[in-house]
């Protein structure tokens, strides 16, 4: 098993970064049209691999620490969400430039270059090197 603390980082510091990690996640689940509050902390804790407990327990009674596994699990869920809502968004950005320009389309994809934070008409990076 993964020793977190090795990592300089102490117990309330991965308790709150996996919090954040859990309320995003369950939130991005209750986003999903008609899931309510229950079925999208079921949802979020199926896609992360965790009970459904631990994320209650992380969102409304936070724990004094955390184990490795679900730690991790629920950090690899999170940024694997992140990265294929850029990645799409990239691959949008493609799209977007390669078609005639309109007024709107550009106020677009000045917007998805600011999200994506690359400088205008610079050709989107790849996500391993913007988690850098």
């Amino acid at each position: 098993m993964t020793d977190l603390c090795a990592n300089d980082l102490e117990p309330e510091t991965l308790v709150s970064k996996a919090k954040e990690w859990a309320i995003a996640l369950w939130e991005r689940a209750e986003d999903l049209e008609g899931l309510g509050s229950e079925n999208a902390m079921h949802t979020a804790a199926r896609w992360a691999g965790v009970t459904p407990g631990l994320l209650w327990r992380l969102r409304y009674r936070r724990p004094t620490t955390i184990d490795a596994s679900p730690f991790l699990k629920l950090q690899n869920t999170y940024s694997r969400l992140i990265n294929s809502v850029e990645g799409k968004s990239a691959e949008n950005l493609i799209a977007l430039r390669a078609l005639p320009p309109t007024p709107a389309r550009a106020r677009l994809i000045r917007q998805l270059e600011e999200f994506l934070g690359i400088a205008p008409g610079e050709a989107p990076r790849p996500i391993a090197e913007r988690a850098a």
